[in-house]
This record gives C-alpha cells, structure tokens and sequence, in this order.
C-alpha cells in the first residue's frame, strides 16, 4: 500500500507527459486551449468587431449594382463620386422612415447614408426627407450659360455637379428638350439631380411631295407645315398622325420610342392632277410678319396656293411696308421681297434682286457630315452655317447607320456669331433598335422589312462649345 502511494506522483507527471507528447502542444497551445475553454465556459466565441459607422453624407444615387451590393453616390457637399457597399443587415428606408429594399432605389434619389469610411460598408440608408422632388414637369427652360432652370413658378440653380439620367443613365443637360417629361430633386434652390420620365424619338417623312405646304398633326404633340426632308422632334408614345393637303386628308398611326427614329412613307398617297403650287417665301428680314391675299403665314416654310395671282403683304418695325402681286403658274413659284426705308430698296414680285445678309449667323462644325435640322427644319449638312435667331432652339444631327442626337441650345439677340461644336454620333451596332423604323399606311417596319423589337439605347454626350 505505501508503495503504491509512493508511485501516484510518477504516474501522473508521466501521463501529462505523454499528453504533451501525443498533442503536440507546448506552452502556445496550452495557452490558446485554456482561452477556448475559458470562452466556452462563458457561453460564446469572440466576434471580430462590427464597423463604426461614423461618416454621413448626402448624395445623389448615380448607379447601383444589386448583385455585387454597391453603389455609387455624388455627394452634394462634398462634390465627389464615392462607391460604398451594404449588406443583408444594412436599413434602407424612405423618407418617412417606412422600410425599403434596395431594388426600390433608382438613379436620381437623394440619399443619406451612414457609413464607415475606411470599409465603405453602409449601415443606414434614407431617402432624404429635406430633399424637393418636382415630378411631371415639362416645357421647363434650362439655360445652361446662367445656370437657371424655371419651371414656371420657380426659378431653381443648376450647376456642373446636376446631374441628369435618362433610362438609369447620365446624360447632358443641353440633351434634355422642352418636349421631355422629368423629375427634378435637389436641396434648397439647388437642383441635384434631373430625371427623363418620359423623352423624345424623331419622325422622318418620306416622299411628302404630295403634301408639301400641307398640314401634319401628331397628335397633340406637334402641328407644323409639311416641308422638303422633314424631320420631327416627338414625346414618346403613340400617335394618331393626319395629313391634310388640298384634297388629301389621311391619318396614319406611328409610335415613337425613345432616342429611335421611324420613317413615315407617303409615297403611296396618290396624287391628282395639280391645280395650285407651292409656293416658297424668301422675305427680309425674317422677323418681318406676311400675309398672303390677307390671310396670315408663316414664312419660314412653304406655302400652296391656287394657280392664279395673288397678293403678298409684309410689314415689319423700322421698315416700309411692302405689298406686291405675284403669280403662281406652276407646282414651285419663289417669291423674294426685300423691305427697306428706301424705296430703291424694295423687291418687285419674283425679281432676282438678292436678300440682304443676315448681321449674324450660326454655324454647326462638329460633327461633320451629318444632317442639321433647326426646330424640325432643314438646315444642310454639317459644316453647315445659317441665320441667327434669338430663341430656345432644338438642334437635330441625323446620319444614315448613327444614332440621332437633339440638343437644345439658347440664342441671344446680340452682335455674336455662335459656333457649335456637338459629340460625335455613335454607330448603330447589329440588333440595336436605334435604327429607323418605317411607318407606311398603318403598320410599322424596318427599313429592310424586318420586325421592329428590343428597347431604345441612350447615348450620352454632354459637351457643346460656342464662342
């Protein structure tokens, strides 16, 4: 018994021994055991710290990528584009603290999120509830050079940090038209972001001699005199489209989708034989107003008129009057007056005496090549220079494989020429709708005759120069 006794002690070192030696542990080990099973005898493991979101800021939702969950925000404040990410535990509410998802989100909202800076995690995400958000405006005049934008009962600031989307992406605010619908949202009397809601597509007619100095009515949308290569600026949508001429009175339907041009085919209107003419008016100065046999006209498209003579009437301030008879003995008739204070100065009918030159002028430089139309007007092909006129214009590029591109461009009555400089066109690439559809009686197709599908492209391009 005593001998027993007096081996337990041996016993016992030499199976902690051999514990050590099977183990493989050394002091480290022991140490990191006896950490386990002290955590374990508390319950609970160590969690590595949760990030401090410390950092707050205001800004403009530019873009958002659900599947990777991150996103890019301009920060109003501080001027810069940021990208952050959230996770399943990231709060997203709207403006009234109401729960959100991040799908809900969409680029133009103004944001205020908490972050932390050093991770770029997101804990909160608000929609700003001292934001304004204007929904539905349209025919807003935006004057880039002063930075205004008025919307009617409001004048509001835009700057170089607005920015602008059209189908979740950027573009220039000289893209935007008086014809697009948009949702504006800013802070004060700032305007932070503007949004397309609803946006323009063109309609070409083709083969309008039958209708020249005729009516088109898209709609309510847009009533203009039919000219030679018209091509129109129209809101998205569908429309009814009547076409009335002499005895011509036709209605097409036409659907116009954004950013896409269709072509409106007349050359299946059947022409009888002709008993009156166009009649083309070049008249000096172009602000002069006219009347033909009494009646009012808008000089700066043609006329059809009956064969036979008639009388033309113009006046304007600071000229003489003029009034003059001439004759419309064919299917093109020009006529030409020239007002002046002196009477040397007047034009006689169709006298080839030349128009005076207009003090200033505009010109299209870039890009070259392409069809200019001024308000739905042809103007020629770029370079392309032509009388100025004081005004908000619509300015409409147009080449065959490109895409069209509108922008709108302010002119002030001052002793300036104004040379514009626009983006290159881009290239309609294969399976891009961007191409035009043609539009003949009442179906709509593409030009080689295919089926018209897919959604339009927006192409961006933000920079105009004039000097």
């Amino acid at each position: 018994m005593k001998e027993n006794r007096e081996n337990k002690p041996a016993l016992k070192y030499l199976a902690v021994l051999l514990s050590l030696v099977l183990t493989g542990c050394g002091t480290i080990g022991l140490a990191q055991e006896s950490t386990f099973e002290s955590a374990y005898e508390n319950g609970k493991e160590e969690e590595p710290a949760a990030p401090a979101y410390t950092s707050v800021s205001s800004g403009v939702l530019i873009s958002l990528n659900t599947e990777d969950k991150n996103f890019v925000i301009h920060r109003i404040k501080e001027g810069d584009d940021i990208a952050l990410n959230y996770t399943g535990a990231t709060v997203v509410q709207d403006q009234y603290e109401s729960p959100l998802t991040m799908e809900q989100l969409s680029a133009g909202e103004i944001l205020n999120v908490t972050y932390d800076s050093e991770s770029g995690r997101v804990g909160n995400i608000g929609i700003s509830g001292d934001a304004f958000c204007y929904e539905g405006l349209s025919k807003c005049r935006i004057d880039e050079g002063k930075g205004t934008l008025e919307t009617g009962s409001e004048t509001l600031h835009i700057s170089d940090q607005t920015r602008v989307f059209s189908d979740g992406r950027e573009i220039g605010v000289n893209e935007i038209l008086d014809q697009d619908t948009m949702t504006i949202r800013g802070m004060g009397h700032d305007v932070s972001s503007i949004v397309i809601e609803k946006g323009h597509g063109y309609l070409y007619l083709k083969d309008a001699d039958a209708l020249l100095g005729g009516w088109i009515e898209v709609g309510q949308a847009v009533i203009s005199q039919i000219t030679q290569d018209m091509f129109l600026t129209v809101p998205e949508g569908s429309y009814q489209v009547r076409l009335t001429a002499g005895d011509v009175d036709e209605t097409r339907e036409v659907t116009i989708k954004r950013n896409e041009e269709s072509v409106l085919d007349l050359g299946d209107i059947e022409l009888t034989a002709p008993v009156n003419g166009q009649v083309s008016l070049v008249i000096s100065p172009s602000t002069a107003t006219v009347r033909i046999d009494d009646v009012a006209v808008n000089a700066a498209y043609p006329v059809r008129l009956s064969f036979g003579l008639h009388q033309i009437t113009a006046s304007a301030d600071g000229y003489d009057t003029v009034s003059e008879y001439f004759e419309v003995t064919d299917e093109n008739t020009r006529v030409k007056l020239t007002l002046g204070k002196a009477a040397e100065d007047t034009v006689s009918g169709n006298s080839a005496k030349e128009e005076e030159t207009s003090a200033h002028t505009v010109t299209v430089r870039a890009p070259e090549d392409v069809e200019v139309y001024q308000d739905n007007l042809y103007m020629g092909i770029s370079p392309v220079t032509y009388d100025k006129t004081a005004g908000t214009h619509t300015i409409s590029l147009r080449k065959s494989g490109y895409q069209t591109k509108s922008y709108q461009i302010e002119v002030t009555d001052d002793d300036r020429d104004l040379v514009y400089s626009f983006p290159d066109l881009e290239k309609n690439t294969d399976g891009n709708t961007g191409a035009s559809d043609t539009v003949s009686g009442n179906g709509i197709k593409t030009q080689n005759g295919s089926t018209v599908s897919g959604n339009a492209k927006t192409v961006s391009g933000n920079e105009t120069t004039a000097r």
